[in-house]
């Protein structure tokens, strides 16, 4: 199995120069494979040449500062993506490339053996930056075989090494059971077992402080130091707050892929959920894509199951009872009333009792 490990780095100003110069000469080097790429005119411009990271380098002697293992991992970055732009097997097609501005979470890497790392000294050598101190909060196992490691920074200037290895992953003890899940704006989620995780809502309760330091930040000079400290504070502020959504989205993903084996849940269309304005902010707020990421890949790393069901499977509409569909229930219908049966439940528990259900004629249809 293939899994990171990411950990924040202190490097001393002179390396933290060279990071940053290095993330600038990626950023070069990809900016100018985007410029000749887009430059494409059969009539004009049919044959395109892309100058290789050695040819660049050489050329442009503020390159040779920094690994020349960087910009070359760029180079197989763009390869890839050229590879997926023209590809035809693809349900939906790739944009055209972006070019990548500074400051916008840049980052660099660099193959094994192009960086090391001493657990016990608590540093990583980063090639042509030197042994930089890192804060262990994890071990990584001693069998454990080094690929790659991404240096990236956010919009803080906090700077970060994500360490990828490849190793072996023991599997959960299998519980036998399993469960539905219902996401929601209200409630973060329902179980089919009737438990509730209430949504923290990390944004909305920052949304007060978040315009009074907008505001501040407007009132200032562009281009003025003071500008930049507050630009800097807005910064520091939604990390904060993607930092509390992340630690609550491992806690409950944790403790789901520990206590079941197959979990059910609905492949919702998220990216067409936020064109609806009205609930844009609650629904990046809830960050439903990375819990179901997350949710997918640790259940690869544990032997546990996640069956995504159809977007337009009815798990709300349908009576988890006598499985009659109610066709007129609308958003503001908080609890299912059968007609037929007389079942009335919460809504939410109704759709995730179906999820479960769906989930579980899924998983016996692969079987058999």
């Amino acid at each position: 199995m293939l899994k990171a490990y990411k950990f924040r780095i202190y490097p001393n100003q002179t390396q933290a120069e060279l990071i940053v110069k290095t993330m600038g000469s990626v950023r070069y080097f990809w900016n100018k494979q985007v410029e000749i790429f887009n430059s494409y005119n059969k009539d004009t411009n049919p044959l395109l040449i892309f100058p290789t990271s050695t040819a660049m380098r050489n050329e442009l002697s503020w390159m040779k500062d920094v690994s020349a293992a960087a910009i070359q991992q760029k180079a197989i970055d763009f390869k890839a993506f050229k590879t997926q732009y023209f590809s035809k097997d693809r349900k939906k097609g790739v944009g055209r490339a972006q070019f990548k501005k500074k400051g916008n979470h840049e980052s660099f890497r660099l193959p094994h053996p192009k960086f090391s790392l001493n657990q016990e000294l608590g540093t990583i050598r980063l090639e042509k930056i030197g042994q930089v101190k890192i804060t262990l909060d994890r071990i990584i196992p001693i069998e454990a075989q080094f690929m790659s490691v991404t240096v990236s920074m956010n919009t803080s200037k906090q700077l970060f090494a994500s360490v990828l290895v490849k190793q072996e992953i023991d599997p959960l003890e299998k519980t036998e059971k399993t469960i539905g899940i219902d996401v929601g704006i209200k409630e973060f989620l329902v179980q089919s077992d009737g438990a509730v995780v209430t949504n923290p809502k990390y944004f909305r309760k920052n949304q007060a402080k978040f315009k009074r330091m907008q505001r501040r930040l407007n009132k200032k000079k562009k281009g003025s130091s003071r500008r930049k400290k507050a630009k800097l504070k807005v910064a520091k502020l939604h990390q904060k707050t993607a930092n509390q959504r992340d630690f609550f989205l491992h806690n409950v993903s944790t403790a789901i892929i520990k206590n079941y084996d197959i979990i059910g849940i609905e492949d919702l269309n998220v990216a067409g959920m936020v064109k609806n304005h009205k609930l844009a902010k609650s629904i990046s707020d809830a960050s439903f894509s990375k819990f179901k990421l997350m949710l997918e890949y640790k259940a690869n790393w544990y032997g546990k199951k996640v069956v995504k069901i159809d977007t337009f499977f009815p798990s709300s509409k349908t009576c988890s009872s006598c499985g009659a569909i109610k066709q007129d229930l609308t958003l503001k219908d908080r609890v299912y009333e059968c007609a037929c049966c007389g079942l009335s439940m919460d809504r939410d528990h109704n759709a995730a009792i179906n999820i479960k259900n769906e989930a579980l004629r899924v998983s016996n249809a692969i079987r058999a």
